[in-house]
């Protein structure tokens, strides 16, 4: 979705699972938390930071998986977002959406997993975007190709996610196009230390918007207080784009797993 948001949590899951792998029927994970972030700066149409009114935005939601069988898990991510810019008289609170969508598996070698998913985005109210970087409050449909892979070196388990998506967004607004890489690794059995890339092409201008893209980078750490418990904390920076916010920010989780 637009910006960094509670979805970016999914990335990975007990014994280093990535998203492209299923829930176990009957059991699930529920991960509720934080992201806020900024932006100062402005990638023009030629790739270059330029200042611009201060924006901030501050997410809260959760991400919910249950598997419901062995070929299909339930995913969903019901949110909120708190909007500030500079150049708006007042603040502007609005009340989110939710993601509502299924996860299926098409094939598995074992150590490599092949997955589709379609999710849906319904706002919980629908309003023109702040920006054109922030389309949330827009009904939209996401498909997405997940290719997951786990693997142990020097000792340490861990993974690598590779997703791809279409998103078809409504209101005159540019579909778009989604890379999502994650590597994971434990050097601990508790710890485990996520690398993260998002990039979002939007290739083609409408009425209401110009093309634009963006890649943003997103490290962090979650630590398995028990077998049911576990806490996140990241950072993220918006490092390349065009038409698009230089974003960045902290992130935090917490995880519950049943």
């Amino acid at each position: 979705m637009g910006g960094i948001a509670i979805a970016s949590f999914l990335a990975a899951s007990r014994q280093a699972r990535a998203s492209a792998w299923l829930e176990p029927p009957g059991e699930g994970q529920i991960i509720t938390g934080s992201v806020f972030s900024d932006s100062t700066r402005y990638f023009d149409p030629n790739g270059k930071l330029i200042p611009i009114p201060a924006y901030e935005k501050f997410s809260l939601g959760s991400y919910i998986e249950y598997g419901l069988s062995d070929e299909f898990t339930l995913v969903a991510r019901p949110f909120f977002d708190h909007d500030t810019q500079a150049t708006t008289p007042t603040t502007r609170l609005t009340t989110g959406g939710t993601d509502i969508g299924l996860r299926a598996g098409v094939a598995n070698f074992g150590d490599t997993v092949i997955s589709v998913q379609a999710v849906a985005h319904v706002p919980f109210v629908s309003r023109q975007p702040l920006v054109n970087f922030d389309s949330d409050s827009i009904v939209s449909g996401d498909f997405r190709l997940l290719i997951g892979h786990s693997f142990s070196l020097a000792g340490m388990d861990g993974f690598v996610d590779l997703q791809g998506s279409y998103r078809l967004v409504g209101d005159d607004m540019p579909d778009e196009w989604h890379a999502d890489v994650t590597l994971g690794a434990r050097p601990r059995p508790n710890i485990l230390l996520l690398l993260q890339s998002f990039a979002t092409i939007a290739p083609q201008a409408t009425a209401d918007s110009p093309a634009y893209n963006w890649v943003k980078l997103q490290e962090s750490l979650v630590y398995d207080v028990s077998t049911t418990w576990s806490v996140q904390g990241g950072v993220f920076e918006t490092v390349a784009g065009t038409n698009a916010g230089r974003e960045l920010g902290p992130l935090a989780a917490v995880w519950y797993r049943f």
